[in-house]
């Protein structure tokens, strides 16, 4: 389905704008793809969530991920469908979980902040194949700082599943940059 709405976007272009090349139109249809593949998936874990009234820790969940990620990296899937599905699984243990896990001592949470943010200080940005990095370093110092503001947020929100949410979300951040990199390794 979007890649037939993308096409008929890029056959558009191509009929009305004959100053782009085929890079161009190559690029604006990874492009779209993208951007529509990525719409369709919001739309659908909205839904799922809205539907279990957990709408709340499933955004508070992605505004972590959509922080955090894009400076820090992680794990991509070759299809859409495989895609939607592990990231369908990521929220719902977060979501799940968040309502379930006690509360623990605060040493044990500043030591796996203090952990995570040591993690991130040797492996962020996460290297991949099809995007290399080229600004290491001020990915680096955006994914530290970002890594610090939810760190902060997360003792100063009152909420146990709110918190639950935030600890859970950098967590599995962390151990998807801890796994790439040891794939890397090998």
């Amino acid at each position: 389905m979007i890649n037939i709405l993308t096409d008929k976007i890029i056959d558009y272009f191509k009929k009305n704008n004959i100053e782009l090349s085929r890079t161009d139109l190559m690029k604006m249809k990874y492009a779209l793809q993208v951007i529509l593949g990525d719409f369709l998936k919001f739309v659908i874990l909205f839904v799922i969530f809205l539907c279990f009234k957990k709408l709340d820790l499933f955004l508070l969940s992605l505004a972590v991920l959509i922080t955090l990620r894009p400076f820090a990296g992680g794990i991509h899937c070759k299809t859409s469908i495989s895609c939607l599905a592990i990231t369908l699984l990521h929220f719902l243990a977060i979501v799940l979980l968040s309502n379930y896990l006690p509360r623990m001592n605060n040493i044990i949470y500043y030591s796996i902040y203090l952990i995570s943010f040591i993690i991130f200080l040797i492996y962020v940005p996460c290297p991949n194949k099809k995007r290399p990095v080229k600004n290491k370093k001020i990915l680096k110092i955006i994914s530290l700082i970002l890594l610090t503001f939810w760190s902060l947020f997360f003792f100063e929100e009152s909420k146990m599943s709110f918190c639950n949410c935030i600890f859970l979300s950098i967590l599995a951040q962390v151990v998807q940059v801890i796994f790439i990199n040891k794939k890397e390794c090998f």
